[in-house]
């Protein structure tokens, strides 16, 4: 068992070396992870551990609610800009309120567009499987798009 940084730091570096030789090579590495951004470090600091660079995806206020969500818009967007360069998108399904969990499934799809080919998509679930309905979401996710690791804690 290791803690939740430890995992995710483990699974980014496996992913990246992972990669096949020749992309390692080119100019342009995979060395970039886009976070959906959370109120804790420990994501953070764990790409950083890795020997990568993460870019923090900000969120956003949803109209009805005072929820704050995964910003799908400024995801793409990143996606876009550091296209080639990025590794791996990590999204979070247990959080604080008033963040509700990222939606992982809209990511999946994203992640698995032929234009982000190569691009990992893991899902911070530490603490989170206590809870039907964010489980459902990551099914739901693993169906309709792409998803190469969700990390869970049992405590």
């Amino acid at each position: 068992p290791l803690c939740t940084g430890m995992s995710v730091a483990l699974v980014l570096a496996a992913l990246r070396d992972g990669l096949p030789a020749s992309s390692q090579r080119t100019e342009q590495r995979r060395d970039v992870v886009l976070w959906s951004r959370i109120d804790q470090k420990s994501c953070y600091k764990a790409v950083l551990s890795a020997g990568l660079e993460c870019i923090v995806i900000p969120t956003t206020t949803c109209e009805d609610s005072d929820e704050v969500t995964t910003d799908l818009d400024a995801m793409e967007q990143s996606l876009e800009k550091y296209r080639g360069r990025v590794l791996a998108v990590i999204s979070t399904t247990s959080c604080f309120a008033p963040r509700v969990p990222d939606r992982v499934d809209e990511i999946a799809k994203l992640c698995a567009r032929e234009e982000n080919r190569g691009v990992a998509h893991v899902i911070n679930h530490a603490y989170g499987l206590q809870c039907g309905t964010t489980c459902k979401l990551i099914n739901r996710a693993c169906v309709v798009g792409r998803v190469d690791a969700i990390i869970c804690s049992t405590d």
